[in-house]
């Protein structure tokens, strides 16, 4: 769970905030949509505190109208030998990625100037571009979504960062405009200089000023999406460090009473050899020798048993093996310390019962 808190997003998440639009409720034409996400982003960029602000279909961790399409580069035929690629589409508004602090690999953002009476344009993220052109520049390819006959061209390489879930392997993600791919509803995404969700009922207001009949829903932060998005894994975690931590301490009684026992039961031994003439440091070293031999031979089976059924808890961990080496070697110590006190108090008290004593005992 420390791993996956800390883990990077691809994007700068603390301080963004966002706000469900839909201006196909009221039966917006695209162009009247397309003003209103344009004015809602005016609306929020002149509130205190808002540093930049962008529209966009989907939002990071947070869902939306984010679409799979089937899509193949260009020159490769649409047939049975090659059923493409099922890639993430999301449409956007410029200023998306400076928003969100995407980082550019190559290439550029979104203008005005890509509308729907220009050339066909998409950003694509870095797993796009090794998935459909492998080793090659991705800038000026074109592609094209199946049963359509529009070429899109490729004018720029973002990142790869979080698309659904924290841990997730890289998606593969292409963005395009939203003046040519319009969506009836959308999210309206500011960044803040502060902590987003005080500002988010300001930007609300602002924003329906324009139109009082417009419902504006789900208000949220990214942060928020992450901690709601890590809550099953957290509970998963907590109940799992319960059960694992009683059935540690289950077995370091388990291991104490077995040594100790074992070592009770060499009390007429211990007895026999003082009287022989051993010394108590003698004794001590023998017990502790025998009853390790059998600790250590434990914990190595338990080794070899553990690291075969490590895989069952792989999905479980972010940027940790299942094999962790410290984890493995710090159980397997405690159990292996817990064996020697075992070993080492009954040993002990045995040393100091007269030999006669001992040798009377049952």
């Amino acid at each position: 769970m420390q791993a996956a808190q800390n883990k990077d997003v691809g994007f700068d998440a603390k301080h963004i905030g966002f706000i469900r639009l839909n201006p196909g409720t009221q039966r917006y034409t695209q162009q009247q949509g397309e003003q209103f996400y344009l004015d809602a982003i005016d609306k929020a960029r002149a509130i205190s505190g808002v540093e930049s602000a962008a529209v966009g279909a989907g939002v990071p961790l947070a869902g939306g109208a984010q679409v799979l399409l089937t899509t193949f580069p260009e020159g490769v035929p649409q047939n049975s030998t090659f059923q493409g690629s099922l890639i993430t589409y999301n449409d956007i508004t410029p200023g998306y990625f400076a928003t969100l602090r995407i980082p550019f690999v190559s290439g550029r953002d979104f203008n005005e100037f890509d509308h729907d009476k220009s050339k066909w344009v998409a950003i694509i993220n870095q797993t796009v571009a090794r998935q459909l052109w492998p080793g090659q520049d991705p800038l000026g390819k074109r592609f094209v979504i199946v049963r359509q006959t529009d070429l899109y061209e490729v004018v720029g390489v973002v990142a790869d960062s979080v698309i659904n879930n924290v841990g997730e392997d890289p998606t593969p993600m292409i963005y395009r405009p939203m003046q040519q791919e319009f969506v009836p509803a959308a999210a309206l995404i500011v960044r803040t200089n502060g902590e987003p969700s005080k500002l988010l009922g300001n930007v609300r207001g602002q924003v329906q000023t324009l139109d009082r009949n417009m419902p504006l829903r789900n208000p949220g932060t990214i942060t928020e999406a992450i901690e709601q998005g890590l809550w099953a894994p957290r509970m998963g975690a907590a109940l799992l460090s319960i059960f694992g931590g009683l059935a540690l301490l289950l077995a370091m009684i388990g291991v104490y009473g077995v040594m100790s026992y074992s070592v009770s039961q060499r009390s007429q031994e211990i007895g026999i050899r003082m009287a022989l003439g051993a010394q108590e440091g003698d004794v001590l070293r023998l017990v502790l020798r025998q009853g390790m031999a059998l600790a250590m031979a434990g914990a190595l089976a338990g080794i070899v048993v553990a690291l075969s059924l490590a895989r069952v808890v792989a999905n479980l961990l972010f940027g940790l093996s299942p094999r962790d080496p410290l984890t493995f070697a710090t159980v397997a110590s405690l159990l292996t310390c817990v064996a020697l006190v075992a070993c080492y108090i009954p040993a002990r008290r045995a040393t100091r019962v007269d030999p006669l004593v001992a040798l009377r005992y049952e």
